[in-house]
């Protein structure tokens, strides 16, 4: 049996220690990661540009009649989706006036409410002297804010899916109910007169404007790489890489005991 001095002794004994307290520290230890696990954080995804513009739509021009006990009441539809603005001009000609054209001039109301049931609006106007003729035209604004920054996807189909949806597509007044009621008023006044006198014809032309989107696939950002993942030979560094407990031994001197 070898003989150790005082001194081999406490290195040895600091030696087994520094050696315990490693073996601790290698079974505590936790790996950055596996290559599936840094694989997982590799992303596919692409930035697709999106690039607006305001396009112009109307829908058919309602031709009928107003009268003074029966309203007109109808609906329309708008198949558009991001849909900015509904233009409404509704006119008509008053086919009775009397004095010289000046009075028993009628009055036409156009009562309007969006799919959302909260926009809502109510103009009217009389029929002009000599003429009869009258109009009104009013326009709604939607609150559709276009989503500022790129489409993120994988490809092509999923840029387009994602392009459908939350908050790149708006469809609060596509395909839905617009409301419309049309009154009329008589201006006549004498008895006779407003007895004959059953409504107006008028003509209501509906006009709106939509924000279309396309793609456009962002070559500056699509690399096909990630610059913040490890180098290829990561994983063989990390193997070679010697443990740093083993330096505190040999500097220690107790390499000759282990």
């Amino acid at each position: 049996m070898i003989s150790l001095k005082k001194n081999d002794k406490i290195i040895l004994i600091v030696a087994v220690v520094i050696l315990v307290i490693a073996g601790v520290a290698v079974a505590m230890y936790q790996s950055p990661g596996s290559p599936d696990d840094l694989n997982s954080l590799i992303t596919t995804e692409k930035n697709y540009n999106v690039t607006w513009t305001l396009l112009k739509g109307s829908l058919t021009t309602i031709s009928d009649f107003a009268g003074k006990k029966v309203p007109y009441e109808g609906s329309v539809t708008i198949p558009e989706g991001n849909v900015f603005s509904v233009t409404f001009n509704m006119s008509w000609t008053d086919d009775r006036m009397t004095f010289l054209k000046r009075s028993g001039l009628d009055t036409l109301s156009l009562d309007v409410m969006m799919p959302d049931g909260m926009t809502y609006f109510s103009e009217e106007n009389t029929s002009a002297p000599k003429t009869g003729y009258a109009e009104i035209s009013y326009t709604v604004n939607n609150d559709f804010s276009l989503p500022d920054g790129p489409i993120k996807a994988e490809n092509d189909q999923q840029a387009q899916a994602k392009l459908q949806t939350t908050p790149y597509y708006d469809d609060s007044w596509t395909g839905k109910d617009i409301k419309i009621n049309i009154s009329c008023k008589i201006g006549e006044l004498r008895f006779l007169k407003k007895l004959r006198e059953k409504g107006n014809d008028f003509e209501l032309k509906i006009s709106y404007q939509y924000y279309d989107a396309t793609l456009s696939l962002d070559s500056t950002k699509n690399t096909g790489s990630n610059s913040e993942l490890p180098p290829d030979d990561y994983w063989a560094e990390e193997e070679i890489t010697q443990p740093p407990y083993i330096s505190m031994i040999i500097n220690t001197g107790c390499g000759r005991f282990v």
